[in-house]
C-alpha cells in the first residue's frame, strides 16, 4: 500500500542517518574517561567475584579428595595448603560469604552507573531539543521524540546495569575456568576451553547478522509510537469525524509492518539460542565421555574429576549465555545510543553563540528595528518565495500591523522577528546596527513578548503560568500583572486562587481566559518589543473587544507588531503594512487612509468588515 511504502522509506532514511553516530561502547568509554574510579571499581569487583567463582571447583576437589583419603597422603594435590577436608569446607563457606559481598557491591555499582548514564543522556537530549530552532520540528513527531527521551535512554541505562558486569564476568570466568579446569585435568580442560571458545566465536559471528534487523526494529518502534501519539493527540478530530474504524484499520496496517520486522529478528535470535543450548549440552556430554574414557580404570580419580568438572563446567560454559545476553542487550543499547546521539549532536542553526560562548549580549531594545533587503523562503521549500526582497523600519515605541490574504507572509514576519527562521537573504537589524544573527538569542528574547492565536499554557498553577517568563517575580508583582490583564477577580473565584492547577494546556480555561493569562504574563515580563500574531482571531466578537482593550494597554510605550486577521483590531495602529501572496509589501498607511484607497486593503475591508464598521458608526 502507498502508506506502507512511504513509512518504509522514512524508516530507511532514519536508519542511514543513525549509522554514522557514535555507538554504545564509545559512549561508555567516554563516560569512564570522565569518571575513572567508577570503571576501576567495577573492574576490581568483577575480577574478585570471578576469581572466587572459578576457584570454587578447585577447593571442592581438595575437599572431596580429603574425604576419600582422610589420614592418607593425597596423590592429587594441587594446592600447597595441607588442610583436612573440614578446613577446606570452612574455606569454601568463607569464599561464598565473600562472593555474596562482592556480588552485592558489584550490582550496586553498575546499578548506580546505569541510572547515572540514563539521567545524563536524558538531560543532554532535552537540552539539545530545547536549543533546536523551530524548523527542526517540522518533520518530527512528538511520539518519536518522547520515545528517544524516555524509552531509548531507559534501555541504555538498564543495559548498562548488565553489559559491563556480564562482559567482565564472561572474560574472567572463561579464562579463569580454563586455568582451573586445566589444573584439575589439562586434557579435559583444553577440550572444554576449545569447544566453549568456538561457541562464543560462533555467537559473535551470527549476532553481526542480526544487527541491521535490530536497527530496523528500534526505528520501526519509534515510528509506530510517534504515529500513535499523534493520533491520540488529535482524538477529538477522530471522534468528531467518526473515523474510528478507519483508524483501527490503519493501525493494523502499520503494525503488520512492525510484526514482519519483529518476526524476522526473533527467528534469527531463536536460532542462536537453540544453537547455544545444543552447544552447552554437547560440551558437557563430550567432557564426561572423555572423562570416563580417560579414567575408567581409576574409579576414585573419575569421581573427583567428574564432580569437579560438573561444578567447573557451569562456570566455563556460562560465558556462552552471558555473551548471548550481552549481544542482545548490546545491539539494543548500541542502536538506542546512536538514536539518542543523533539528537544530542544536532546543533541548532540559530544560536551557536550559546555553545561557543560568543555573541553580543543585548542590554535593551532602545532603537529602531530594520529589515534590510530581506527576502525569505522556508528552508523546506526554497523554490517558493514567501517574501520578495523588501526594506522596512520599525520605529521605537510605535505600533505596526501586517495584514494580507492567507499565504502572503504575515506570520512569517513574526517568525523572523522571533528568529524562528533567518532571512534567506538580507538582515534583521536590532537597534539599527546589530545583526540579529550576531546576538545571544536569549538576551534578545528576554526583551521580546509574544502573544499568539493559540495561547501556550503549561501544566501547573495559575501563578506558575503567569511567572513563566519572569520566574523571579514576587507574588505581589504577579497579582499586579493579573489585575492589569483584568484576570485577578476571576482567579480569586477559583478554589485555590493563584495556586489552582490549570491542567494540561489549560483545558479548564476558555479561549478568552487563556489570552488574559498570556497578557498578564506579558505585563509581568514588561517586554520592549511586543509581537501579536493573530492574538484574537480565534475569539468571538464580544470577547475579542475585551481582549483587544487589554492588548492596547499592553502596547502603550512599546514597539509593537501585530499580525492581523480581523481588520477591526488594528484601527489604532500607527502604520499598517499590506502584503500580497508572492508580491510582498504592496501598501502602507493608516487604517483610515488605506480603507479609502483602491487596492488590496480596501478589497479586504469591503469583503469582510464594511458591515461591522458601519454598525459601529451607527452605534
Amino acid at each position: 500500500m502507498p502508506y506502507e511504502q512511504g513509512a518504509k522509506s522514512k524508516i530507511m532514511d532514519k536508519i542511514v542517518s543513525e549509522k554514522n553516530q557514535i555507538g554504545y561502547l564509545k559512549m561508555l568509554f567516554k563516560y569512564f574517561k570522565k569518571h575513572p574510579m567508577v570503571g576501576i571499581t567495577i573492574f576490581f569487583l568483577a575480577a574478585i567475584t570471578s576469581s572466587i567463582a572459578v576457584s570454587l571447583p578447585l577447593v571442592m576437589q581438595e575437599m572431596i579428595t580429603g574425604l576419600q583419603s582422610e589420614n592418607q597422603a593425597l596423590t592429587h594435590r594441587f594446592i600447597v595448603w595441607d588442610f583436612d577436608w573440614m578446613k577446606w569446607m570452612y574455606l569454601q563457606i568463607g569464599m561464598y560469604c565473600i562472593l555474596a559481598i562482592t556480588i552485592f557491591s558489584l550490582y550496586l555499582s553498575v546499578g548506580k552507573l546505569g541510572k547515572r548514564i540514563e539521567i545524563h543522556l536524558r538531560n543532554q537530549t532535552v537540552k539539545a531539543l530545547l536549543m533546536q530552532d523551530i524548523s527542526y520540528y517540522t518533520d518530527q513527531k512528538i511520539g518519536e521524540i518522547l520515545t528517544r527521551i524516555a524509552q531509548d535512554t531507559q534501555i541504555i541505562g538498564e543495559q548498562t546495569q548488565n553489559i559491563p558486569t556480564m562482559a567482565l564476568m564472561a572474560i574472567f570466568n572463561f579464562v579463569g575456568s580454563g586455568i582451573v579446569l586445566s589444573i584439575i585435568d589439562w586434557k579435559l580442560g583444553l577440550i572444554s576451553f576449545s569447544f566453549v571458545l568456538f561457541g562464543v566465536s560462533f555467537i559473535f559471528l551470527f549476532m553481526s547478522r542480526v544487527q541491521n534487523k535490530m536497527m530496523e526494529l528500534r526505528t520501526v518502534i519509534t515510528y509506530v509510537n510517534g504515529d500513535i501519539t499523534d493520533r491520540i493527540a488529535t482524538v477529538r478530530l477522530i471522534k468528531a469525524s467518526g473515523t474510528e474504524e478507519y483508524e483501527k484499520n490503519r493501525f493494523q496496517e502499520i503494525h503488520n509492518q512492525f510484526y514482519d520486522v519483529v518476526k524476522i529478528f526473533f527467528k534469527r535470535f531463536s536460532l542462536i539460542l537453540t544453537a547455544a543450548f545444543v552447544a552447552v549440552m554437547a560440551v558437557q556430554l563430550i567432557i564426561f565421555t572423555c572423562a570416563y574414557a580417560f579414567y575408567s580404570n581409576d574409579q576414585q580419580r573419575l569421581i573427583v574429576v567428574a564432580t569437579s568438572f560438573a561444578s567447573g563446567l557451569g562456570t566455563m560454559v556460562s560465558p556462552i549465555y552471558q555473551v548471548l545476553r550481552i549481544s542482545f542487550g548490546y545491539l539494543m543499547a548500541n542502536q538506542c545510543t546512536k538514536r539518542v546521539q543523533l539528537v544530542i549532536t544536532s546543533k541548532p542553526r540559530f544560536d551557536q553563540h550559546y555553545y561557543e560562548g560568543t555573541g553580543i549580549n543585548l542590554e535593551h531594545i532602545d532603537g529602531d528595528i530594520i529589515f534590510e533587503d530581506v527576502k525569505f523562503a522556508y528552508p523546506e521549500k526554497l523554490d517558493q518565495i514567501i517574501l520578495p526582497k523588501f526594506n522596512f523600519r520599525f520605529e521605537k515605541g510605535k505600533s505596526y500591523a501586517f495584514v494580507g490574504e492567507t499565504g502572503s507572509g504575515k506570520s512569517t514576519i513574526s517568525r523572523l522577528l522571533l528568529r524562528f527562521y533567518d532571512p534567506t537573504e538580507g538582515r534583521v537589524l536590532i537597534n539599527e546596527t546589530q545583526d540579529l544573527k550576531n546576538l545571544r538569542l536569549k538576551s534578545y528574547l528576554d526583551r521580546v513578548g509574544y502573544v499568539e492565536q493559540e495561547p501556550q499554557i503549561m501544566f501547573g498553577t495559575a501563578k506558575e503560568n503567569i511567572k513563566y517568563t519572569n520566574p523571579d517575580a514576587t507574588d505581589e508583582q504577579v497579582i499586579a500583572a493579573a489585575k492589569k490583564a483584568n484576570l485577578h477577580d476571576l482567579i480569586m473565584t477559583w478554589p485555590m486562587g493563584y495556586e489552582t492547577i490549570l491542567g494540561e494546556r489549560g483545558f479548564m480555561l476558555s479561549g478568552g481566559q487563556k489570552q488574559r493569562l498570556v497578557i498578564a504574563r506579558m505585563f509581568l515580563k514588561n517586554p520592549e518589543l511586543l509581537i501579536l500574531d493573530e492574538a484574537t482571531s480565534a475569539l468571538d466578537n464580544v470577547v475579542e473587544k475585551e481582549i483587544q482593550k487589554e492588548l492596547e494597554k499592553l502596547m502603550i510605550g512599546r514597539t509593537s507588531v501585530s499580525i492581523a486577521h480581523r481588520l477591526s483590531t488594528i484601527k489604532n495602529c500607527d502604520q499598517i503594512i499590506v502584503l500580497a501572496p508572492g508580491q510582498g509589501v504592496v501598501q502602507t498607511g493608516t487604517y483610515d487612509e488605506l480603507k479609502k484607497l483602491p487596492g488590496h486593503f480596501k478589497n479586504l475591508y469591503d469583503a469582510g468588515l464594511m458591515k461591522e464598521d458601519k454598525k459601529q458608526t451607527i452605534l
